[in-house]
């Protein structure tokens, strides 16, 4: 699936999201649409528009939390960590059921969002 970009402004290069949507287009004109080779590029532009589109969830998805027993990892760090390598010595080794569960939640939350906005639908 390639991310979608729908603006309301007139030109695309004056979208925020412009540069990382160039960069996985570039992506897959080298490797191919199917390839993992582009999934830090899909990521990135997927978390720029997440931000854009989608800002509550996207809160809720890519930063920390704490409640007043402790705070929890971000949601995107336990989730995307196969493609960010370089961030797995400081994730905990064993992710808990509850934040199992709770990052569950909120992908699904950003994911419906995205999907409001038509992000994440093949073109």
């Amino acid at each position: 699936n390639s991310i979608s970009m729908s603006s309301s402004s007139s030109s695309p290069n004056n979208h925020p999201c412009a540069q990382p949507t160039l960069q996985r287009q570039e992506c897959h004109m080298n490797h191919g649409i199917q390839n993992e080779e582009c999934i830090r590029e899909e990521l990135t532009e997927k978390r720029c528009l997440a931000e854009l589109h989608c800002q509550r969830e996207a809160i809720n998805f890519y930063h920390r939390s704490s409640s007043s027993s402790r705070t929890r990892w971000s949601c995107s760090a336990l989730m995307e960590k196969f493609a960010f390598p370089e961030n797995e010595m400081v994730l905990p080794e064993r992710v808990a059921k509850e934040d199992r569960e709770h990052c569950r939640k909120v992908v699904y939350d950003l994911a419906r969002c995205l999907s409001r906005h038509g992000i994440g639908r093949a073109r």
